[in-house]
């Protein structure tokens, strides 16, 4: 289940008691903390996980075209438990 709570720092982030893909998604270049990111999906394993994530890159992969790096979607996967930021300042500021 998805959970929003916060980091040590008073952080807001989300998490979820299963495996899951994170997409982080460009909303605002000029601000502090550009990259949105939300819970795409959940799975009971890693593997099952680890195959959506890449769906979901095949699937983005297409659209990216043209866009710099830095301002590119990302996807990542989280263990259960793992806390993410809802709103992060960089692509790539944590790995679960």
């Amino acid at each position: 289940m998805i959970t929003e709570v916060t980091t040590t720092k008073g952080t807001p982030a989300i998490t979820s008691d299963q495996w899951y893909v994170v997409h982080s998604r460009l909303i605002d270049a000029n601000s502090k903390r550009p990259f949105s990111r939300g819970i795409h999906s959940e799975h009971a394993d890693r593997l099952a996980c680890h195959r959506a994530a890449r769906q979901l890159r095949i699937k983005l992969a297409g659209e990216g075209v043209g866009v710099p790096d830095a301002e590119r979607d990302e996807v990542f996967v989280c263990k259960p438990g793992f806390k993410t930021l809802k709103l992060a300042k960089t692509r790539r500021t944590e790995v679960g």
